[in-house]
């Protein structure tokens, strides 16, 4: 293990002071993605919510707020490349942190493959949908292996054509969402406020159900620029204030974004549309119908180039985790090299990349396997990670959550603080685990085992905790 002074390096360690607040927004908006909400962002709040899907995205927006608090609060005490662990670690001990830093690379291994996952799905029958043709499904592999490539050298080559290509790739996204949703707007005649309000669905049932099932997982991912604290320039104040403007600004895009999709639609024939024969394209029906196939021949360009951004995103977040805990001495010492030139943890990438490489390959043999079918096969590939990403980053805020709280009362003082430090942090806590609950409540096999895997997971981090106790006790976490 090295001491808490080679941190500070600059002449071997990450590069300085290299990404400012809007590099910052810009490469967590990679993570949540606004062209998502024409896609993958919709489905699972259209599911439950019905015509209130916009209401969905409100609560939402109010449970991340919540959540960035936490977030927010931590930066202005902690900044380094581990993340969230060094939030947990700083408040509730070693032991708190080394869990959360395992915790991490499962939920980013299960981002990265249940998105390629979906998006290997898709792409078949999606291009197909557009063009009006049929292709084979063994496309998608083929486009899954040239959008990951050029991502993940973009994430080896460090830190500044990372922020710089998400930039451009989301200003880009950002422009299309809000011309469409405005031209969307503009055209449709049946424009209301009822939206957002429960009785446009279900009732609040079916609200909170779109809330956890699409809405709160749309938001996932704000959090992606918190390893960066050790490349951002002063990391004690852009970080937070990053994660707060990335709420609000995805906040606002998701819900300019889902009301143009619901009114477009017809907010009273979202049941309908559910059941149709297109219901995995609700932004390619709106987008053509309002705006023409041109539109749509753009969108499709933007909803598979999206892997891209995510990917980077979720590369650089994992590999500045991987390479504080191997600098910290929670795993084998050799990912904790920096490239000489680039700047970047190239050794950690190169393990984000080999671990993502394996568990994608190796998931997809045996969900084909068992459901027998490509569509079958690679849908549970999707939804079993899915809910992976779920729990995992749920256990984590949970954690940054009770840490938050255990500092204030160990240091801080004031009655403002305890509602910053405390009182938010637990209303974000229950949230949460309402939010646990629905994601694995009535789980049928093979999804029911996504859950049972984190558990075991868990329980050998726990056990490899107890054998290297020494290791996970003596970091200091407020160096």
């Amino acid at each position: 293990m090295v001491d808490s002074q080679s941190i500070v390096k600059n002449s071997d360690g990450l590069s300085k002071e290299s990404v400012g607040l809007v590099g910052l927004i810009f490469q967590a908006m990679g993570q949540l993605s606004p062209i998502g909400i024409f896609g993958g962002s919709i489905l699972g709040a259209m599911s439950f919510a019905l015509g209130a899907t916009p209401l969905s995205f409100v609560i939402g927006l109010f449970a991340s707020l919540l959540a960035g608090n936490s977030v927010y609060q931590y930066s202005r005490k902690v900044a380094s490349a581990r993340g969230y662990y060094g939030y947990v670690g700083h408040g509730l001990g070693g032991l708190a942190g080394g869990y959360v830093s395992y915790m991490y690379i499962l939920y980013q291994l299960a981002n990265l493959v249940f998105i390629i996952a979906y998006y290997v799905l898709t792409f078949g029958i999606t291009v197909g949908f557009v063009l009006n043709t049929s292709i084979p499904d063994y496309y998608g592999y083929i486009y899954a292996i040239l959008i990951s490539t050029p991502a993940f050298y973009v994430v080896y080559r460090g830190i500044k054509p990372s922020y710089r290509s998400q930039i451009i790739s989301n200003s880009i996204q950002l422009v299309f969402v809000v011309l469409i949703s405005i031209v969307v707007i503009l055209t449709v005649k049946d424009n209301t406020t009822i939206v957002f309000t429960p009785m446009a669905g279900i009732g609040w049932k079916g609200v909170l159900l779109g809330f956890i099932a699409g809405s709160y997982l749309s938001f996932a991912g704000y959090g992606s620029v918190v390893p960066l604290g050790e490349e951002a320039k002063t990391p004690h104040r852009s970080i937070g204030l990053a994660v707060l403007m990335i709420i609000l600004v995805m906040g606002g895009i998701y819900l300019l974004g889902s009301y143009s999709i619901i009114v477009g639609l017809g907010y009273t024939q979202i049941g309908a549309f559910n059941s149709s024969a297109n219901n995995i394209f609700p932004g390619f029906v709106v987008v053509g119908q309002y705006a023409g196939p041109w539109a749509n021949y753009i969108f499709l360009i933007l909803n598979f180039f999206v892997v891209y951004p995510l990917f980077v995103t979720m590369g650089t977040a994992l590999s500045r985790n991987i390479y504080a805990m191997s600098r910290d001495g929670l795993m084998k010492n050799t990912f904790q090299t920096v490239h000489s030139k680039y700047k970047s943890p190239d050794k950690a990438v190169k393990l984000t990349v080999s671990l993502f490489a394996i568990l994608a390959v190796v998931s997809g043999f045996i969900f084909l396997y068992s459901a027998g079918d490509f569509i079958g096969g690679f849908f549970n590939d999707f939804l079993f990670f899915a809910i992976m990403s779920t729990v995992t980053t749920l256990i984590i805020h949970v954690l940054v959550n009770v840490s938050l709280a255990r500092d204030y009362f160990r240091t801080e003082k004031g009655v403002f603080r305890i509602l910053t430090d405390v009182v938010l942090p637990l209303l974000s806590t229950a949230i949460v685990f309402i939010a646990i609950y629905y994601a694995i409540n009535g789980l049928g096999a093979p999804l029911s085992y996504s859950p049972l895997i984190v558990l075991l997971y868990s329980v050998i981090v726990v056990v490899y905790m107890a054998s290297a106790r020494k290791k996970f006790t003596k970091i200091n976490y407020r160096s």
